[in-house]
């Protein structure tokens, strides 16, 4: 068995749009420029639905962050293009697409009210850990500007320094560096940083040598 993480989501607002097929466009571009990067297995799903397997779970909350950010900085001007994502972690049979992670997820995005991004896992540990942070996270992308995305979306790919970035989407350095203050760039690196130790944690116990 492996643990995996599965990505449960669907477009906020995708009925009310001036252009829906372009938001879901939009969606198929976020999701196929992520693609390479975390080894995506995708799969699109009634309409404005989506869910994404990361190759590794460590990936499972930075690719949810990835996600937001490229919709909300791909937003047009007078809209605003996001998701609602559940998180799933669980052991499932290498190469099969299904087991626990799935349908905690499947069903932890059916049970989410108000909230944008949670994680769903039988593991008390990892809720112990993820569940509070990741709603704190979640209140700080749902305030997100299109420039805070686009900045936070680009540092996270590691498409270059602040001053390539700045050139990238014309505009200054400045005002990139305050787009990234603003959107909490620093504590959102280090919330990613922890969620990687807590999903080795999580592997280390699952696994059958442990």
């Amino acid at each position: 068995m492996t643990l995996k993480a599965v990505l449960t989501g669907d477009l906020m607002h995708s009925q009310t749009v001036s252009d829906t097929q372009a938001y879901l466009d939009g969606l198929q571009r976020v999701l196929t420029a992520l693609g390479a990067r975390y080894g995506l297995n995708t799969d699109t799903y009634r309409g404005d639905g989506f869910q994404v397997v990361p190759a590794q779970a460590i990936h499972g909350f930075e690719c949810a962050l990835a996600i937001r950010a490229g919709l909300i900085a791909a937003s047009p001007e007078g809209e605003r293009w996001d998701a609602r994502i559940a998180i799933g972690f669980g052991p499932s049979a290498s190469g099969k697409h299904y087991g626990e992670a799935f349908v905690l997820s499947g069903q932890g995005l059916d049970g989410m009210k108000k909230l944008t991004l949670a994680v769903f896992s039988h593991d008390a540990s990892l809720l112990r850990a993820a569940e509070l942070v990741t709603e704190f996270v979640a209140a700080t992308v749902d305030k997100w500007t299109v420039v805070e995305a686009q900045a936070y979306y680009a540092h996270l790919l590691g498409t270059g320094d602040q001053q390539t970035i700045a050139e990238n989407l014309g505009k200054s350095r400045v005002a990139i560096n305050k787009a990234l203050q603003r959107g909490q760039a620093k504590l959102l690196d280090r919330y990613l940083a922890c969620t990687r130790d807590w999903i080795n944690e999580l592997q280390a116990k699952e696994s059958p040598d442990a």
